[in-house]
């Protein structure tokens, strides 16, 4: 795909669009424009059914509660309903504006949910699509909207990376998919996109997640890891009204859990007996705790102020959103400024445009790694000398000296939107052009300054840096997405059809640049510039570069048709066509249908014999959906040209180059085949709701990287990518879900969860020669997980471990390695071939959980609300591998204090040693990844409406909430949450940034 030509066809058709659409001719027929409310909340009601009485003619509310209806003349009376409301009719006479207030009926189930291209009636839904209230979103105070879908949504699993401020959870809908990036895809406002970090919670009206194939077929080659719809606020038609609101919050975070180490007199006492004679007195040496010395309590702030209203011809919402984040460690925080923009403009009868704009300047420093110097730090060392310089930290230098001298500054801005066009023709069909842009800016400084930590006698420690160094780079990103498509909805008779149809085009590219250089004039930021003399070697120093997996061009063609028949039986079709950029021509694209059907078995006439059954449906669904996430470069043979010759008469230094790999030109789409069947249920009018999903999901043809023969010419370590690979994920879903409304009290209760089966099915084709794939690496770079055919994706793979050898006499009757001794671990010979060796590494655990689970209660009672949220997940296992790593003397977990000292005195904890064969890979260092934590608890207070008029204020709420205040586990780290974007390196604990417990403290008025 030619670039350039896409981008002036594009241009070209959507000026004929915009131009063409103007002068359509439409009917001369009067519109009638208003919202539904509830009548006690005044909270408007998506989904809400506005008929013309006596005619199949009619519309539905969207999610704001808005309406727009064409009235004829005779169309005189109005009839307004919604599941859960007594209906209403209204006589709207010449008004062109209404207000529709409903009284409740019964506990509202009915909703209006957003899917790809479109929005259907949760009852006409055959897809598996879980919605989270836009207040759900906002109940944790996170840099991440993501946060807030933590035990919300049955089959999604968010897992923190880390707890440093901005940083990134790692989300997976229905298990692990592909070996590639698993995440899944968010479309905000129409735009897709890879990650919403920019987006302000606040902002958002409405989340849908999309998680069987009839649901995210309709994007094709993007759906196959799930897909997170997030619509923002628009403004609400409350004809020549400003709704102002404020949203203020001040956050206190504090170290949730310490890991509990020696002391110094436990580690002094552990020294001796590795090392005889390390301390003459125990009792005597210094204790410093280092975890206390690096953790600190930190604030956060969060402020949100909104602007929305409407006027004859135009809808508007503007926000602007502050979040400041500080760290628990030094020199570590994150700071964000959101502005948002979203205006619809009536520019006649039957044509609008629009705009959703997102602009997000932000900044963060990072802080060095200092997690994993402070666990390892002997407790026996000062942090200062007397002289108030720093001390040495053998091993692992000063952790407060690292801090002291790094300076990591990131800073951006960010832009996505979207800008749109939509004209309704010949009543029923509606004809809409989309343009999203996602641009971002982004700039990194890094400075070193010279300084050295010296040991106690003056001599200069290998904790220094010899001359200050200096790194700057620039990055940006440009992707844009134009979307076409026709929608076509009628009922008639008992038949009601919904069609859409569309052409899309995406295109993303990247570039980079990163220059350093040494010997900096000062240490001053004003001096952070680079100069010629600075650099030394202009062949490493500079880089310029593009994201491989940012540079790419789609085309897509799509399809879907919904069919409902007198409301109790429902047909879905979708099809798309992708066409991707990232392979050769003859693979480049690929075909995603999709078919479901449901049952809306509660409208039959024998379900009359069951009163108390208010809601019964069955649905099922098969599709295909696709990935082609993979970098660009893969299907062609690459040079490196990052290296350097030396040759001459005066030998010099020139750049070099060199054969790299062998791309493989047959690389074709991943493909995965899923099937859903579903049964949502409801009785008692509602009040007791359930929701359940089988679903059998296969990924084939799955793009991995195997080793290659030597004659096809890559060096030693190179990996060709091929499909050869399949994965299975299978699972069953449900979320049960109890409300109910007694006078001035109100309660509900919540339960989801998710069983999750993940496995292999095959690695390996006709010229890789890989039948596993290696990964989890430890900084000793010895791997730690293993996928093969039968197991889990990224299980931990080392030796069974079956006690300790008590004596001279049971070491030398059963197998084991020329390293071990009495007092050792005995590892298990797995294979029987009566010695130990790396063919005993064997399967020893998977980081993959076998359930997720969250629980929600909530309950009023007049003005007062308190809300709880718990989650949860077991069957994982962590592999702690800052325990492994141990090439020096460093500090020890408390538990290694009830060692062996003796025959009989342990069979779990071996001798003590500073490193060896007790810390090779085995299930010694495999926990217990099961937690269940106390996610979320907020109290709140509504201030009377007598107290809210007299200040002139429509709305005001104080409230205190906690977050992540206590967790049940048994891991022994910082915290159990251990997530990564690599799927073979998840779960391993190699020091991360802690989870923090969070305090707040805010205040919601509108006015």
């Amino acid at each position: 795909m030619k670039r350039s030509g896409l981008i002036r066809k594009a241009c070209f058709f959507l000026f004929v669009f915009l131009f063409s659409s103007t002068g359509i001719l439409l009917a001369q027929e009067r519109v009638l424009s208003g919202v539904v409310r509830d009548a006690e909340t005044k909270e408007p009601l998506p989904g809400a059914n506005v008929i013309i009485k006596g005619t199949t003619r009619g519309t539905i509310t969207d999610l704001n509660g808005n309406f727009s209806l064409r009235l004829q003349s005779g169309d005189e009376v109005l009839v307004v309903s919604f599941v859960g409301y007594n209906n209403k009719e209204i006589q709207p006479g010449s008004q062109q504006f209404v207000e529709v207030l409903l009284e409740t009926e019964k506990v509202a189930l009915g909703e209006i949910v957003v899917i790809g291209y479109g929005t259907v009636r949760k009852s006409d839904l055959t897809g598996s699509v879980s919605s989270v209230k836009a207040e759900e979103m906002t109940r944790i105070t996170a840099s991440n909207p993501v946060q807030g879908l933590m035990g919300k949504v049955a089959g999604v699993q968010v897992t923190n990376t880390s707890g440093a401020p901005g940083a990134a959870p790692v989300v997976r809908v229905r298990g692990v998919g592909t070996f590639n990036n698993s995440s899944p895809i968010y479309v905000v406002d129409g735009v897709i996109l890879d990650d919403i970090s920019f987006l302000n919670a606040s902002d958002i009206a409405s989340t849908e997640v999309l998680k069987d194939a009839s649901a995210t077929a309709i994007y094709g080659s993007r759906g196959a890891n799930g897909v997170i719809i997030i619509t923002t606020r628009s403004g609400s038609l409350t004809k020549g009204k400003t709704v102002f609101s404020y949203s203020g919050e001040y956050n206190l975070q504090m170290l949730a859990k310490k890991i509990d180490l020696l002391n110094g007199r436990e580690f002094a006492i552990i020294s001796n007996e590795i090392r005889p004679g390390s301390f003459n007195n125990v009792d005597a040496v210094p204790n410093t705790d280092w975890q206390d010395l690096i953790f600190h309590t930190a604030p956060m702030h969060n402020h949100q102020f909104s602007a929305s209203g409407s006027t004859e011809n135009m809808q508007f919402y503007f926000g602007v959103g502050y979040f400041n984040q500080q760290g628990i460690i030094d020199k570590s925080s994150y700071e964000r400024l959101t502005i948002k923009l979203n205006n619809t403009y009536q520019l006649s009868k039957g044509i609008k445009l629009g705009n959703n704009l997102t602009i997000a300047p932000h900044k963060e420093q990072i802080a060095p790694n200092v997690t994993y110097s402070a666990y390892r730090a002997q407790p026996v060392l000062v942090p200062y000398y007397p002289d108030g310089s720093f001390g040495v930290v053998y091993n692992v230098g000063n952790p407060l000296a690292d801090l002291k001298y790094s300076n990591n500054y990131n800073k951006g801005i960010r832009g996505v939107g979207n800008f749109f066009a939509e004209a309704t023709l010949l009543k029923h069909f509606t004809l809409k052009s989309s343009f999203g842009l996602d641009a971002s800016y982004n700039k990194a400084v890094s400075f070193t300054p010279e300084f050295t930590v010296y040991n106690p006698d003056g001599t200069a420690s290998q904790q220094q840096n010899v001359g200050s160094d200096l790194y700057k780079g620039t990055g940006d990103f440009l992707g844009w997405l134009w979307e076409n498509t026709l929608n076509y909805s009628q009922t008639f008779g008992k038949h009601t059809l919904d069609a859409v149809a569309g052409y899309t085009m995406q295109d993303n590219s990247s570039e980079s640049y990163g220059i350093s250089g040494q010997n900096i004039l000062r240490d001053g930021r004003d001096f952070w510039y680079l100069q010629p003399s600075y650099l030394t070697n202009t062949i490493n120093q500079f880089r310029n570069s593009v994201d491989p997996n940012q540079y790419y061009s789609m085309i897509s063609y799509l399809f879907r048709v919904n069919y409902t028949y007198d409301g109790k039986y429902i047909f879905t079709t979708t099809f798309r066509r992708d066409g991707s950029s990232k392979f050769a021509p003859g693979n480049r694209f690929s075909n995603f249908p999709s078919f479901a059907a449901g049952w809306n078995i509660t409208r039959e006439k024998f379900m009359e014999a069951f009163p108390f059954v208010s809601n019964l449906k069955l649905r099922a669904s098969w599709g295909i959906i696709g990935n082609d996430k993979i970098i660009y470069t893969d299907r062609f043979s690459t040079v490196n040209a990052n290296l350097v010759s030396v040759f001459g008469v005066n030998p010099t230094a020139w750049p070099a180059a060199t054969y790299s790999k062998s791309g493989n030109p047959d690389l074709k789409w991943e493909s995965t085949y899923q099937t859903d069947i579903g049964l949502e249920t409801g009785f008692f009018q509602n009040k007791l709701t359930a929701e359940f999903d089988f679903y059998n999901k296969v990924t084939k043809d799955i793009l991995v990287e195997l080793s290659t023969p030597g004659y096809l010419g890559n060096g030693q370590g190179q990996k060709v990518r091929f499909n050869a690979a399949s994965v299975l994920n299978r699972g069953l879903e449900f979320q049960v879900n109890w409300r109910e409304k007694k006078n001035d009290f109100s309660y509900s209760v919540g339960l989801l969860g998710s069983t999750i089966h993940n496995e292999v099915l095959k690695i390996g084709g006709n010229v890789g020669i890989d039948s596993v794939l290696i990964g989890g690496y430890l900084g000793n770079g010895i791997p730690v997980t293993q996928s093969r055919v039968g197991l889990p994706i990224g299980a931990f793979y080392g030796y069974k471990t079956n006690g300790i050898f008590q004596t001279p006499e049971e070491l030398a009757a059963y197998p084991h390695s020329s390293q071990a001794e009495v007092g050792d671990l005995r590892f298990v010979d797995v294979n029987h071939d009566s010695k130990i060796d790396g063919n005993d590494r064997t399967f020893i655990g998977s980081p993959i959980p076998t359930f997720i689970y969250g629980f929600h209660f909530e309950a009023g009672y007049k003005d007062f609300e308190l809300s709880l949220d718990l989650q949860g997940q077991t069957g994982n296992k962590i592999f702690n591998g800052k325990e492994v790593v141990r090439p020096d003397p460093y500090n020890f977990e408390k538990h290694v204090f009830n060692r062996w000292t003796g025959p009989g005195t342990s069979n779990t904890e071996p001798r003590p040693s500073f490193g060896g064969y007790n810390y090779s890979p085995s299930d010694r260092f495999v926990q217990d990844g099961s937690f269940l934590r106390l996610r979320n608890i907020t109290f709140s207070y509504a201030l009377p409406s007598g107290l809210s008029d007299k200040l002139q204020l429509s709305k005001a709420v104080l409230y205190l909430k906690g977050t992540n205040l206590y967790t049940l586990t048994k891991f022994t780290g910082y915290t159990p949450e251990i997530g990564s974007e690599d799927v073979l390196s998840n779960g391993i604990d190699n020091g991360i940034y802690p989870v923090t417990a969070v305090y707040s403290f805010g205040l919601n008025i509108t006015f």
